[in-house]
Protein backbone atom coordinates (compact mmCIF):
# COMPACT_ATOMS: atom_id res chain seq x y z
CA UNK A 1 0.00 0.00 0.00
CA UNK A 2 3.02 2.62 0.75
CA UNK A 3 4.32 2.30 -2.55
CA UNK A 4 1.42 2.93 -4.21
CA UNK A 5 0.39 6.04 -1.91
CA UNK A 6 4.26 7.09 -2.96
CA UNK A 7 3.50 6.49 -6.76
CA UNK A 8 0.25 8.47 -6.28
CA UNK A 9 2.06 11.08 -4.25
CA UNK A 10 4.89 11.60 -7.13
CA UNK A 11 2.58 11.76 -9.75
CA UNK A 12 0.64 14.53 -8.28
CA UNK A 13 3.88 16.41 -7.61
CA UNK A 14 4.90 15.77 -11.13
CA UNK A 15 1.80 17.48 -12.29
CA UNK A 16 1.68 20.24 -9.67
CA UNK A 17 5.49 20.98 -10.65
CA UNK A 18 5.14 21.16 -14.43
CA UNK A 19 1.19 20.25 -15.54
CA UNK A 20 2.64 17.34 -17.63
CA UNK A 21 2.42 13.87 -16.11
CA UNK A 22 4.04 9.98 -17.40
CA UNK A 23 1.63 8.58 -19.68
CA UNK A 24 -0.66 12.02 -20.61
CA UNK A 25 -1.26 13.71 -23.94
CA UNK A 26 0.66 16.52 -25.33
CA UNK A 27 1.15 18.79 -28.14
CA UNK A 28 2.97 21.16 -29.14
CA UNK A 29 2.62 24.64 -28.30
CA UNK A 30 1.52 27.18 -30.55
CA UNK A 31 4.13 29.21 -30.52
CA UNK A 32 6.92 26.48 -29.69
CA UNK A 33 9.49 28.10 -32.10
CA UNK A 34 9.86 31.02 -30.07
CA UNK A 35 10.78 29.60 -26.97
CA UNK A 36 14.14 29.03 -25.67
CA UNK A 37 14.37 25.23 -25.76
CA UNK A 38 13.76 25.32 -29.74
CA UNK A 39 15.89 27.77 -30.58
CA UNK A 40 19.09 26.45 -28.58
CA UNK A 41 18.59 23.43 -30.75
CA UNK A 42 20.62 23.01 -33.75
CA UNK A 43 18.97 23.05 -36.86
CA UNK A 44 18.74 19.38 -37.59
CA UNK A 45 17.48 18.74 -33.94
CA UNK A 46 14.64 21.65 -34.98
CA UNK A 47 13.76 19.98 -37.96
CA UNK A 48 13.63 16.62 -36.04
CA UNK A 49 10.94 18.39 -33.80
CA UNK A 50 9.15 20.02 -36.86
CA UNK A 51 8.94 16.22 -38.74
CA UNK A 52 8.08 14.02 -35.14
CA UNK A 53 5.08 16.29 -34.79
CA UNK A 54 4.08 16.96 -38.00
CA UNK A 55 0.58 14.75 -37.83
CA UNK A 56 -2.52 15.05 -36.16
CA UNK A 57 -2.25 11.29 -33.89
CA UNK A 58 -1.52 11.21 -30.17
CA UNK A 59 1.76 11.94 -28.39
CA UNK A 60 2.31 10.54 -24.62
CA UNK A 61 4.69 11.53 -22.55
CA UNK A 62 7.10 8.84 -21.84
CA UNK A 63 9.71 10.87 -18.79
CA UNK A 64 9.79 14.06 -17.26
CA UNK A 65 13.19 15.51 -15.50
CA UNK A 66 14.21 18.35 -14.26
CA UNK A 67 17.43 20.51 -15.86
CA UNK A 68 19.51 19.59 -12.36
CA UNK A 69 17.82 15.74 -11.78
CA UNK A 70 18.93 14.26 -8.01
CA UNK A 71 17.79 10.59 -6.76
CA UNK A 72 17.86 12.33 -3.28
CA UNK A 73 13.88 13.17 -3.07
CA UNK A 74 14.38 16.37 -0.58
CA UNK A 75 17.08 18.26 -3.18
CA UNK A 76 15.40 21.42 -4.29
CA UNK A 77 16.60 20.63 -7.62
CA UNK A 78 13.80 18.01 -8.26
CA UNK A 79 10.67 21.04 -7.87
CA UNK A 80 11.19 24.40 -10.05
CA UNK A 81 9.70 25.10 -13.70
CA UNK A 82 11.83 23.55 -16.76
CA UNK A 83 12.02 20.27 -17.67
CA UNK A 84 12.72 18.36 -19.85
CA UNK A 85 10.03 16.21 -21.44
CA UNK A 86 10.78 12.45 -23.31
CA UNK A 87 7.25 12.13 -26.07
CA UNK A 88 6.79 9.16 -28.00
CA UNK A 89 4.22 8.73 -30.31
CA UNK A 90 1.30 6.42 -30.28
CA UNK A 91 1.59 3.55 -32.53
CA UNK A 92 -1.59 1.62 -31.03
CA UNK A 93 -4.48 2.48 -28.02
CA UNK A 94 -2.02 2.14 -25.31
CA UNK A 95 1.89 0.96 -27.15
CA UNK A 96 4.03 3.98 -27.78
CA UNK A 97 6.76 4.13 -30.06
CA UNK A 98 10.13 3.54 -27.86
CA UNK A 99 12.68 3.91 -30.66
CA UNK A 100 11.08 7.13 -31.87
CA UNK A 101 11.09 9.51 -28.78
CA UNK A 102 11.83 13.24 -28.77
CA UNK A 103 13.29 15.10 -25.73
CA UNK A 104 11.83 18.60 -25.42
CA UNK A 105 11.34 21.46 -22.70
CA UNK A 106 8.01 21.62 -21.13
CA UNK A 107 7.80 25.28 -22.50
CA UNK A 108 7.44 24.22 -25.77
CA UNK A 109 4.65 21.30 -25.08
CA UNK A 110 1.19 21.42 -23.76
CA UNK A 111 -0.77 19.15 -22.18
CA UNK A 112 -4.08 17.65 -23.36
CA UNK A 113 -6.54 17.51 -20.24
CA UNK A 114 -8.95 14.32 -21.45
CA UNK A 115 -10.38 14.47 -17.44
CA UNK A 116 -11.82 11.32 -16.67
CA UNK A 117 -12.33 10.16 -20.21
CA UNK A 118 -10.10 7.65 -22.10
CA UNK A 119 -7.24 9.01 -24.64
CA UNK A 120 -9.21 9.88 -28.15
CA UNK A 121 -8.72 7.79 -30.92
CA UNK A 122 -5.65 8.38 -32.90
CA UNK A 123 -6.43 9.38 -36.39
CA UNK A 124 -2.97 7.70 -38.19
CA UNK A 125 -4.28 4.78 -36.75
CA UNK A 126 -7.93 5.03 -37.47
CA UNK A 127 -9.20 2.76 -40.64
CA UNK A 128 -12.40 2.60 -42.34
CA UNK A 129 -12.94 -1.30 -42.09
CA UNK A 130 -15.10 -2.40 -44.91
CA UNK A 131 -15.71 -5.68 -44.14
CA UNK A 132 -19.82 -5.83 -44.02
CA UNK A 133 -20.77 -9.04 -42.60
CA UNK A 134 -24.58 -9.72 -42.80
CA UNK A 135 -26.72 -12.51 -41.02
CA UNK A 136 -28.14 -15.43 -43.19
CA UNK A 137 -30.64 -18.11 -42.93
CA UNK A 138 -29.69 -21.44 -42.57
CA UNK A 139 -31.09 -23.55 -45.47
CA UNK A 140 -31.90 -27.56 -45.10
CA UNK A 141 -28.71 -28.45 -46.89
CA UNK A 142 -26.30 -26.35 -44.88
CA UNK A 143 -27.67 -28.06 -41.76
CA UNK A 144 -25.69 -31.48 -42.34
CA UNK A 145 -22.45 -29.75 -42.68
CA UNK A 146 -18.62 -31.73 -42.79
CA UNK A 147 -18.24 -30.34 -39.31
CA UNK A 148 -21.47 -31.98 -37.67
CA UNK A 149 -20.19 -35.33 -38.68
CA UNK A 150 -18.95 -37.86 -36.49
CA UNK A 151 -16.41 -40.44 -37.16
CA UNK A 152 -17.25 -43.77 -35.93
CA UNK A 153 -15.32 -46.68 -36.60
CA UNK A 154 -14.59 -46.69 -40.29
CA UNK A 155 -17.57 -44.72 -41.69
CA UNK A 156 -18.80 -41.08 -40.90
CA UNK A 157 -21.80 -40.51 -39.56
CA UNK A 158 -24.39 -37.67 -38.58
CA UNK A 159 -23.66 -36.53 -35.02
CA UNK A 160 -26.66 -36.92 -32.45
CA UNK A 161 -27.22 -33.27 -31.63
CA UNK A 162 -29.59 -33.28 -28.78
CA UNK A 163 -29.69 -34.46 -25.28
CA UNK A 164 -31.15 -37.51 -24.12
CA UNK A 165 -34.99 -37.62 -22.76
CA UNK A 166 -34.42 -40.67 -20.75
CA UNK A 167 -31.63 -42.74 -18.90
CA UNK A 168 -29.73 -45.12 -20.78
CA UNK A 169 -29.22 -48.82 -19.57
CA UNK A 170 -25.67 -49.79 -19.76
CA UNK A 171 -25.45 -53.52 -19.27
CA UNK A 172 -23.38 -54.98 -16.25
CA UNK A 173 -22.84 -57.38 -13.95
CA UNK A 174 -21.22 -57.08 -10.51
CA UNK A 175 -17.70 -58.34 -10.09
CA UNK A 176 -18.62 -60.12 -6.72
CA UNK A 177 -22.06 -61.05 -5.50
CA UNK A 178 -23.37 -58.18 -2.53
CA UNK A 179 -22.58 -59.68 1.02
CA UNK A 180 -25.07 -59.88 3.71
CA UNK A 181 -24.66 -57.06 6.65
CA UNK A 182 -22.21 -58.04 8.96
CA UNK A 183 -20.85 -60.62 6.63
CA UNK A 184 -18.07 -58.60 4.83
CA UNK A 185 -14.24 -59.69 4.73
CA UNK A 186 -13.28 -56.35 7.22
CA UNK A 187 -15.66 -58.13 9.43
CA UNK A 188 -12.52 -60.76 10.35
CA UNK A 189 -10.70 -58.27 11.42
CA UNK A 190 -12.73 -55.13 12.15
CA UNK A 191 -15.03 -55.42 14.75
CA UNK A 192 -18.30 -54.31 14.13
CA UNK A 193 -19.50 -52.96 17.65
CA UNK A 194 -16.92 -52.10 19.60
Amino acid sequence: MAKKFLNLIENIQKQMNSGFTTGGLVKLASDYKSKEGYKNQNKVQQKYIDDYFNSDGNYKVKSISTEYPSSAPGNSDNRGNFFYITVAKELANGLTNQQGQVTVTSDMLEPIDTGINRTPEDPDTEYDNKVQIDPKEIDEEDQIEITRMTQQGDSVKKSELSNPTKNTKIPSSPATSTPAVNESYTSNYMPING
